[in-house]
């Protein structure tokens, strides 16, 4: 319930659409895994099906601040710690656009990452 409630309060907050790019707007880069960029990471761990199941109680590939959400492995990005998965929101084209992203009532723990 916690997490349904925190992640409807996130839609209302977060501009819908695509890459955007002017004052107070996000700046999604939607790009394939391994890219760079800045990451929320939402939590890690070394089953990837955990965190599958953790993006999904999230509310799935298509919440979050524009980039969407999806599991990573951590073997791919050079600032990550390797033999991890991590579901991360992301990547963005900056560290503030990053941390624009309301998660942190959702995800206490949540923080941004640069991915190379």
């Amino acid at each position: 319930m916690r997490y349904t409630q925190a992640i409807m309060a996130l839609a209302m907050l977060v501009p819908t659409g695509a890459a955007q790019s002017h004052a107070g707007e996000l700046t999604p880069i939607l790009v394939s895994g391994g890219s760079c960029g800045w990451y929320v990471v939402l939590g890690c761990g070394k089953r990837a099906t955990d965190q599958q199941n953790k993006r999904d109680d999230l509310g799935g590939p298509n919440a979050g601040g524009g980039a969407g959400l999806r599991v990573i492995t951590t073997n791919d990005y050079a600032n990550f710690r390797p033999g991890y998965y991590c579901v991360v929101d992301g990547p963005y084209a900056n560290k503030s656009d990053a941390q624009s992203i309301a998660w942190a009532e959702a995800v206490p723990d949540a923080y941004v990452k640069k991915g190379c």
